[in-house]
């Protein structure tokens, strides 16, 4: 079962996320002047990332508690203003010193929605699948038992991925922005309907999902172009572009 039915991700239609209103999928053209990889950080932010799960706290933390200790409230309002097209968003600190109270309230469509610690990572999961980063499927599977040596082995990943996290902050890169105008770039000279103005106009999700197919393309075609030229042995089978998803 798909969380956020994917025709609206595909046609860019506006989508109604359950409890938090709707919002309106970002385009290329909103990352001119903002910089996407604040936005994206501003939803992708994971405690596992950047807190060393043998900390005695770690099950009291969470991510929305992350975020806000390591200054990214202010990138997430702002990214919360331009996924729902509105200035009415603002941080609330009834009780400063309770953590539970801290809320980032939005006012849209003569509704007011609520993001807090307890709702913050149900709600990032639903941006990144809108900025074709997350799982769209819902997981009805019921998770097995990791065994002791697999339990290891996920603390030694999720260290490794949260040193590289860290590192990656503190050198300042900016990949994202430099990644989602070189896609651009890619399609504008990949297809000639695509140009430097109306490339601006797609979602980041459109973006995403084009080069993907136009890159399975390419590559299903250069095999074939070998696959039947007599001066190549090629035992490997590739499926199809258009099935390979």
């Amino acid at each position: 079962m798909e969380l956020i039915n994917r025709k609206s991700l595909l046609f860019a239609q506006s989508i109604n996320i359950p409890n938090f209103g709707t919002v309106y999928p970002p385009k290329l053209r909103d990352f001119l002047e903002f910089d996407y990889g604040k936005f994206k950080s501003s939803f992708s932010v994971r405690k596992e990332l950047f807190i060393d799960n043998t900390n005695g706290d770690y099950d009291k933390i969470k991510d929305f508690d992350v975020l806000i200790f390591s200054n990214m409230i202010e990138s997430l309002i702002q990214s919360l203003k331009l996924l729902y097209k509105t200035d009415n968003v603002k941080l609330e600190t009834p009780k400063k010193d309770d953590i539970d109270s801290i809320q980032i309230s939005i006012e849209s469509n003569d509704n007011i929605y609520y993001i807090n610690r307890n709702n913050y990572t149900e709600f990032a999961d639903m941006v990144l699948i809108i900025l074709h980063e997350g799982n769209n499927i819902a997981d009805e599977k019921v998770k097995k038992e990791l065994t002791e040596i697999e339990l290891k082995m996920e603390r030694k990943k999720r260290e490794f991925e949260r040193k590289k996290r860290l590192r990656e902050i503190e050198q300042n890169k900016d990949k994202d922005q430099i990644g989602i105008f070189d896609l651009a770039n890619y399609l504008i000279h990949m297809d000639s309907k695509y140009t430097y103005d109306n490339v601006l106009d797609l979602t980041i999700y459109q973006l995403i999902n084009s080069y993907q197919i136009y890159h399975q393309k390419e590559n299903y075609d250069l095999f074939v172009k070998y696959k039947t030229n007599g001066n190549f042995k090629i035992e490997d089978e590739l499926k199809h572009w258009f099935f390979n998803k």
